[in-house]
């Protein structure tokens, strides 16, 4: 996964992803945005903020791994480096 150059730097990006499990992949997305030079890199999710285990899909087993069972949207937003992060609620999703 890279971002061309030519076409992140100076603009202002929205990132959209299905869910934050961890952070990690969303801290590395964001990071290698702002190399490219990106100007802003603000992240939508198309869900709720998963704070409870799936043991039918995600690979989580604990509640302790998921980044929003720990961390509020504005410290989520701080770790992974983005300079805003939305959740679609869940009336949003009806």
């Amino acid at each position: 996964l890279n971002a061309i150059e030519e076409v992140v730097k100076d603009k202002r990006i929205i990132m959209v992803d299905d869910s934050i499990v961890r952070g990690t992949t969303s801290k590395k997305i964001v990071q290698m945005l702002r190399r490219a030079g990106a100007s802003e890199v603000h992240m939508v999710v198309a869900s709720p903020p998963t704070k409870f285990p799936c043991y039918y899909g995600i690979d989580t087993s604990r509640r302790e791994e998921l980044i929003a069972n720990n961390m509020e949207t504005d410290e989520i937003c701080e770790f992974i480096g983005a300079d805003s992060l939305n959740y679609i609620s869940r009336e949003g999703m009806r």
